[in-house]
C-alpha cells in the first residue's frame, strides 16, 4: 500500500511541478498561486493523483510502523526515475541505480529493523503533534514574510509539511479505531490545513528552484523526519537500533542521489 502512495504521490508532484513552473515568481507563497494553479486541468490531475494516494498511505499506517511507511514514500523516487528513462529517454547510469538500490534496500531494513505493528501515539506525543499543526501550517506565511521565499526555505517547509501529513494521518488513524469520531474528523482537518501549506511552499519551491535541489530535500524529510521522531513519540524503541539508524542515513542518502538525478528531475518537471 505503500509502494502504490508513493507512485500516486509521484505522479501528483510530476503534473503540479509541471504547472507550477509556469506560474509567475510574484505569487511565490501566495494563496494567489492556487488560485490560479486551481484552473489548470493538468495540476487538477495532480491533485486527484495525490487525494487517492493518501487512503493508501493511511492503510499503510493503520498495518505497519510509521518507520517503514514513511521512508516506503521514497520508492515514489524510483518511479520518477523510471518515468525519465522511459519517456524522456534519459539514461539511467550507476548513481541512480545506486541510489534506487539504497532506497529499496533501506525499506527492506527498516521493516526488520523497525518497532512492529503500526504506530500508537502516547497521549503526550498526540497534544505535540497536533499543537505543532498550526504552527506546520504558518511556514509558508512566515517565510513570506521574511521574505524567505526561495528554493531552500520552501524545500524545507514543503518536506515539513509532507511529514507532518503522515503524522497526524497516524492520528486519524487511531481514532478511527477507538470510534472516537469527533477526532478523526479534527484530524482530518488538521490534514487538510498542513497539506495546503505543504502544496503552496512545494510548487513555490520548484518554481524558484532546479527540481534537483527541491526534490531531494522535500522527500528526504517528508521520509526520514516521522521515522526519526517515531521511537520518541510511540516509546517503542527499534529492536535493533544500530541496524535502524544506518537503514534511515541509507534512505536519506538514496533520496539525496536519485532526487539530484537529471532522469528524476526531468520526470518531475519536465
Amino acid at each position: 500500500m505503500a509502494a502504490a502512495a508513493s507512485t500516486l504521490f509521484a505522479l501528483s508532484t510530476s503534473l503540479q511541478a509541471l504547472e507550477a513552473r509556469k506560474a509567475p515568481s510574484s505569487e511565490a507563497l501566495r494563496a494567489s498561486l492556487i488560485a490560479r494553479l486551481v484552473r489548470r486541468p493538468t495540476w487538477l490531475a495532480g491533485v486527484g493523483a495525490g487525494a487517492a494516494a493518501w487512503p493508501l498511505q493511511a492503510g499503510a499506517l493503520a498495518l505497519a510502523s510509521i518507520a517503514v511507511v514513511q521512508p516506503a514514500l521514497g520508492l515514489g523516487l524510483i518511479v520518477l526515475l523510471a518515468l525519465g528513462a522511459w519517456m524522456l529517454g534519459e539514461k539511467i547510469g550507476p548513481r541512480e541505480l545506486g541510489g534506487a538500490l539504497a532506497v529499496a534496500g533501506a525499506v527492506a531494513a527498516l521493516g526488520w529493523a523497525a518497532p512492529s505493528g503500526s504506530s500508537h501515539f502516547g497521549t503526550a506525543a498526540t497534544w505535540a503533534v497536533a499543537a505543532a499543526v498550526p504552527v506546520i501550517a504558518a511556514l509558508p506565511y512566515a517565510f513570506r514574510w521574511l521574505r524567505l521565499a526561495g528554493g531552500l526555505p520552501t524545500s524545507i517547509a514543503a518536506g515539513i509539511g509532507w511529514a507532518w501529513v503522515g503524522l497526524v494521518t497516524t492520528l486519524v488513524d487511531d481514532s478511527l479505531a477507538r470510534h472516537a469520531w469527533l477526532a478523526a474528523l479534527g484530524y482530518l482537518a488538521a490534514v487538510a490545513l498542513v497539506s495546503w501549506s505543504a502544496v503552496l511552499a512545494e510548487m513555490t519551491s520548484v518554481q524558484s528552484w532546479p527540481a534537483t535541489r527541491a526534490i531531494p530535500i522535500a522527500f528526504g524529510l517528508e521520509m526520514i523526519l516521522p521515522a526519526a521522531l517515531a521511537p520518541a513519540l510511540t516509546s517503542a524503541a527499534p529492536p535493533h537500533p544500530v541496524a535502524y539508524a544506518g537503514a534511515l542515513a541509507l534512505a536519506l542518502a538514496g533520496a539525496a542521489v536519485l532526487g539530484s538525478s537529471r532522469a528524476v528531475a526531468k520526470a518531475a518537471v519536465a
